[in-house]
């Protein structure tokens, strides 16, 4: 995953909502729901405790939503492809 954005984290909400988290943000949204704050206020984010399932790096949520696109990795040489696509490395060897 290309890092283009500070945005390396993920809060799911409730509905399947995804809200992109810089480390600095995720941390304070998880010091809040540890102090049991029911709404949190983060730059221009606001959000409902209870809607918030839980905060992921966002490499785990990319690596899900290829997963459920049907994408697959090579165990060889770990590229992503799409469904149906053949690799085209020899073992981790490119022709």
């Amino acid at each position: 995953m290309d890092n283009l954005t500070d945005k390396n984290f993920v809060a799911m909400l409730k509905g399947g909502y995804k809200c992109w988290l810089s480390k600095n943000q995720a941390e304070l949204i998880k010091n809040a729901l540890k102090k049991k704050a029911k709404f949190i206020e983060v730059d221009n984010i606001f959000l409902k405790a209870e809607d918030i399932s839980f905060i992921l790096p966002a490499v785990e949520i990319d690596r899900e939503d290829r997963i459920k696109k049907g994408d697959w990795r090579c165990s060889f040489c770990g590229r992503w492809h799409a469904k149906d696509e053949e690799c085209g490395c020899q073992g981790g060897r490119f022709k």
